[in-house]
């Protein structure tokens, strides 16, 4: 039986970690080395951890001082010794035949990498949808322009072989890792497989999702941006590049809408930032309206565009809902 790493980087997360901890060692494929990076945890993580640890000899545990998720990923990728990678975080949780749904496929297709889709849920209870099986399998260039078309980023609706992540490691200090190591991951396979199936429960909740400003590290999606630019800046492949670009003049965009929603944290220059913004928001405008951005998205990125005072009253207004409805 192939051996599987699972990684899961944990910082204080006590009050999830056992939902998410149950639902991996309940995999119907056995076979696994999960290993946990407490990351500095201050809430009991810690002790979760050396508990699971203690009762299932396939656990295993690295304490570690905060280093942030980038660096814990990191070194999950550097113990791992499985036949294959995956990675879960520490709030969510997935259905008992995702590592053996994902090995199949995986094998089935001699692929270098499987996927399937999440399920937001905003509680333990959540149910998973129901959906008629589809399968894609994609090639060469085609995987990382599917990857885009997607636009699921999360490196754990994904199962690894091995050695297409040998080289990749996640940047340090940065949020948004997940979209360049993808990215990277995915340039070094050959042949990629799709499953439309949900297995993987994606924890959103709702009392972190109401208001949340604008912070420094959240402008390290532009950073992404100009990564995935420069790692793509001699491709042949138009399509791609396209998709690429869409993607980092895309960002400007979503930071604005953001912080136009939810403010700007104390450690950002408000007027400042939002000048940046709105600058590369103006730059890139008649690209993006020529790209395959949802109608909706467009509206909105026209009404910042040439009347930005009419989306700050929207946003006001929005925001006096989502409180009168809390």
């Amino acid at each position: 039986m192939a051996k599987i790493s699972v990684i899961i980087p944990v910082f204080n997360t006590a009050e999830y970690l056992e939902r998410c901890l149950q639902s991996v060692l309940a995999q119907s494929h056995f076979d696994l080395e999960v290993i946990l990076i407490d990351d500095g945890s201050t809430d009991g993580s810690s002790q979760l951890c050396d508990q699971f640890a203690h009762t299932d000899q396939r656990v295993q545990v690295v304490h570690q001082a905060n280093a942030g998720l980038s660096a814990a990923r990191n070194v999950g990728l550097d113990r791992a010794s499985g036949d294959y990678i995956g990675f879960v975080d520490s709030d969510d949780w997935i259905e008992p035949d995702m590592y053996s749904y994902l090995l199949d496929q995986l094998q089935q297709a001699d692929a270098d990498i499987a996927e399937i889709v999440l399920e937001v849920a905003m509680s333990a209870s959540h149910q998973m949808r129901k959906t008629v099986e589809q399968l894609q399998v994609f090639t060469g260039e085609d995987i990382l322009i599917h990857y885009f078309e997607h636009n699921e980023f999360g490196i754990w609706l994904r199962l690894y072989k091995r050695q297409v992540l040998a080289d990749v490691r996640f940047d340090l200090g940065r949020i948004n890792e997940d979209v360049v190591a993808g990215f990277l991951a995915l340039s070094n396979a050959k042949r990629l497989v799709f499953s439309n199936q949900p297995k993987y429960y994606y924890f959103s909740n709702p009392i972190g999702i109401s208001e949340s400003p604008l912070r420094a590290r959240d402008l390290d999606l532009l950073y992404a941006g100009d990564r995935l630019d420069d790692l793509t800046a001699n491709t042949t492949n138009q399509h791609l590049r396209r998709l690429v670009l869409t993607k980092k003049y895309r960002s400007p965009f979503t930071l604005l809408v953001k912080m136009t929603l939810f403010g700007c944290n104390v450690e950002l220059d408000e007027q400042q930032t939002r000048l940046q913004l709105r600058a590369q928001v103006r730059e890139h405008y008649s690209f993006l309206m020529k790209s395959q951005m949802p109608l909706n998205r467009k509206i909105l990125l026209t009404g910042c565009r040439f009347c930005y005072p009419l989306v700050k009253l929207a946003a006001s207004v929005y925001r006096s809902l989502l409180h009168a409805k809390r």
